[in-house]
């Protein structure tokens, strides 16, 4: 028979238990956020719906109520009026401020909403899919490997989505675009989430490209890849 254990032991092997429950939950949260990143591509069928009166109307108002009704959620969050385990996956720096999927849905709002396609899905795409790989590299490569490929996946996405215009086109508005996206990654704001910034910036920065030369007469945007059903 073994020995019985003692009353250190058995509080030692309590708080080995409850770490490996909180390591179990973290990871839990770190895989949901990955998770919810890429699941929000689904967002660009968006695209492909019938081009009808009503349901254009429903395409305005249906993302609007969305991004309101979670706008009301985070501000009775942060007020304490709704308890913040209702909120899996939240990070601790998001206690005192909106979390970062209502940044990501405000930022990917006004893409659908305000900017064409061909500038909208490639901003929307590189969060998606290159936040998280950067995310998942940076520890693994470090940081400085992590954001050279980002930033090649962020050139993929514009360049696949602007390969019928003319190559220069192509590689102009991937760079930009691919430059956008990373620093708005890089850069870290603790009011303005990298949710946001990811997609927003290069959008601003390609729609200024694209209305300063047209201005001079040259219409870079290329056709629509998305067309309704």
């Amino acid at each position: 028979m073994g020995k019985p254990k003692t009353g250190k032991q058995r509080g030692l092997n309590r708080q080995f238990e409850m770490m490996k429950k909180i390591n179990s939950i973290e990871f839990d949260a770190h895989l949901f956020r990955r998770v919810f990143h890429t699941f929000a591509a689904s967002f660009l069928i968006y695209y492909s719906l019938p081009n009808e009166q009503w349901i254009n109307a429903l395409k305005f108002y249906i993302p609007v109520v969305i991004v309101l009704f979670a706008s009301f959620l985070e501000y009775f969050r942060i007020k304490g009026r709704i308890n913040r385990d209702h909120f899996f996956g939240l990070r601790a720096y998001e206690d005192k401020r909106p979390a970062g999927y209502l940044y990501f849905g405000v930022a990917a709002l006004f893409l659908l909403l305000f900017f064409p396609q061909q500038i909208a899905i490639p901003c929307i795409l590189c969060a998606c899919f290159s936040d998280p790989i950067i995310g998942e590299l940076r520890y693994r490569m470090g940081i400085k490997e992590a954001y050279i490929i980002g930033f090649f996946v962020c050139v993929f996405f514009f360049s696949v989505i602007w390969f019928k215009a003319d190559i220069w086109i192509v590689l102009l508005v991937s760079i930009i675009g691919g430059t956008g996206a990373l620093i708005g990654e890089a850069k870290k704001f603790w009011l303005i989430d990298d949710d946001f910034m990811m997609q927003i910036l290069p959008a601003i920065l390609i729609l200024i490209l694209w209305q300063g030369l047209k201005v001079t007469g040259l219409d870079i945007l290329p056709v629509e890849m998305i067309l309704p059903v």
